[in-house]
């Protein structure tokens, strides 16, 4: 294998011995391969914090596996599904067609929901959640892939918010999440006709529960051992910040509506995941017999803390260290119900974050994405006559009326490029892109590559803009966000462990759509039908 001694931790807390990378046996398939994904993980984390992590958790997998330090997603823009469908389909949202949680669509004009889906059945409808689907969804992912060589093989996704699950489910394969309104565990009728009765005896321990709804969030360390000192609950005396950061009802909500949504913008959710996913460990006999099985879990709740919080924030920090201790008891319990030889582990994450808004700087210091809306509109209006120039705007992706333009008989390319060129004036904006600028021909440098990888033409729109280094868009109690194709977005951390894998660091670039192709190889199987990347070289080197 392919690798250096660099520590991972600061102070050189992990320590890897090339030599026995070098006489390590060949890893064995797995009985069982488990995806965990932290939303919003930056890369710089396991880095910053790593001297207060536990045994068990990131250093159990750095030090009995391979660490990737220079792991990164190769398009723009970056958010939670389009990073989720990366890395199980082994391909780019210019192929597997995930571009965001919503898009306009261009021959209509309205929004799309990517999960949304009325003639699905969810088992919770009535509380006007579970309607949803990967009816939206194109290409297969692993787990679809392995069931169609293996039938009897499981594959089981599970995740706090439906967007996570779905998407890394895939096509044809079960997923589970969370129906906020009970915090009852929940599916849809394309995945199943009714929850197994494990589901519902699990669902029974916790709705109604007192303690979801009176959970209290205090620290996991003392004061002292805190590297960051800035605090999100301002508002809280400061005698208490560090012994309570906050009551569940005073936590910024997450998107949807029932009683339980706080409490799924708190380090509580990952246990919650966690717990779930042991039991679908052993009520779904995953990794017990010959046929490979895979377990997806995203951890959602970091994603939201870190957003709401800032990455520099004690919250995202405390958050940090109680994931640790979650995901350590999560592969203890899994190792002794499957076995450390038969079970590989990988933890990466969906995207990085932004650094923290400040939210005492002037507004102006944030992109106003509706403004930005109604200005292009008027703009166009005032060149060609009409009303509703602009269809929408999502995901930094701006969706010209095309009726406006056929109607008027005018060259689309023609109205995205004048529209690109006065939308520069913003302030905020570093680049603004024309979608007829990303079709065909060969891209013009690294950057427009990354764009053209994220580019969907039925999804992606006609402008797409990207912010100067920092700057985010401005949404209501949202401080840091995703998006962009700066390196604190992109790069995120990668460990595998198990099965038979060395210690070792490889520092050599890995793109995140290689890293299913990559499982694809360990298991023996072909890689997913849509997949673009290669298989990571050292890996492959390695098992050959």
């Amino acid at each position: 294998m392919v690798c250096r001694l660099v520590p991972l931790l600061v102070g050189g807390v992990f320590a890897f011995q090339t030599a026995a990378a070098q006489q390590a046996p060949r890893p064995e398939r797995p009985a069982l391969v488990v995806n965990m994904v932290v939303g919003g993980l930056p890369y710089d984390f396991v880095t910053r914090y790593g001297h207060n992590l536990s045994e068990g958790g990131f250093r159990r997998l750095a030090e009995s596996g391979v660490s990737f330090t220079s792991a990164r997603y190769d398009y723009m823009p970056t958010d939670r599904a389009s990073s989720l469908a990366t890395i199980t389909t082994g391909t780019y949202p210019s192929v597997h067609g995930v571009v965001g949680e919503r898009w306009c669509d261009v021959l209509t004009g309205e929004e799309v929901e990517l999960i949304a889906d009325s003639e699905a059945a969810g088992f919770d409808c009535e509380y006007g959640q579970g309607c949803y689907s990967n009816v939206n969804l194109i290409a297969p992912t692993l787990g679809d892939r392995l069931r169609a060589e293996s039938p009897a093989s499981k594959v089981v996704s599970i995740a706090a918010d439906p967007v996570s699950a779905i998407v890394m489910a895939g096509l044809g394969t079960e997923a589970y999440w969370v129906n906020t309104a009970t915090a009852g565990w929940t599916s849809s009728s394309r995945y199943m006709l009714y929850l197994p009765g494990w589901v519902e005896r699990f669902n029974d321990q916790y709705r109604g529960n007192s303690y979801l709804a009176d959970w209290f969030w205090t620290l996991h360390l003392g004061p002292e051992r805190y590297v960051n000192r800035r605090y999100g609950r301002i508002d809280l005396p400061e005698d208490a910040r560090f012994r309570e950061l906050a009551p569940i009802g005073g936590l910024p909500c997450t998107a949807g509506g029932g009683r339980y949504v706080p409490v799924f913008a708190t380090p509580l959710a990952s246990d919650l995941v966690a717990d779930f996913a042991m039991q679908a460990v052993v009520r779904e006999e995953l990794g017990q017999d010959e046929a490979p099985d895979i377990l997806n879990i995203c951890f959602d709740a970091p994603r939201d803390i870190i957003a709401h919080y800032g990455p520099e924030s004690v919250e995202a920090e405390d958050m940090f260290y109680q994931l640790d201790r979650t995901v350590g008891s999560l592969i203890s319990f899994i190792v002794s119900q499957v076995g450390q030889e038969r079970v590989l582990f990988v933890l990466t994450s969906d995207h990085g974050s932004s650094q923290a808004f400040d939210a005492a700087a002037p507004s102006q210091e944030r992109f106003n994405g509706e403004q930005f809306r109604t200005i292009i509109n008027s703009f166009l209006c005032a060149q060609y006559g009409g009303e509703e120039w602009v269809a929408g705007y999502a995901n930094r992706r701006l969706y010209i009326n095309r009726r406006e333009a056929f109607n008027r008989n005018l060259l689309l390319g023609e109205v995205q490029r004048r529209a690109a060129d006065f939308a520069l004036q913003f302030r905020g904006i570093s680049r603004v892109v024309p979608a007829c600028d990303l079709r065909g021909g060969a891209a013009s440098d690294a950057y427009m590559q990354r764009l053209r990888n994220g580019y969907f033409p039925k999804r992606s729109g006609d402008l797409l803009v990207d912010l100067v280094p920092g700057r985010i868009e401005e949404r209501a109690g949202i401080r840091s966000s995703a998006g962009s194709a700066y390196d604190y977005d992109i790069h995120v951390p990668l460990l595998m462990a198990g099965c038979g894998l060395p210690h070792a660091v490889v520092e050599e670039p890995v793109d995140m759509a290689s890293l299913p192709v990559t499982l694809a190889r360990i298991l023996g199987i072909q890689r997913p039908e849509a997949a673009t990347a290669e298989a990571i070289a050292p890996i492959v080197e390695y098992m050959e």
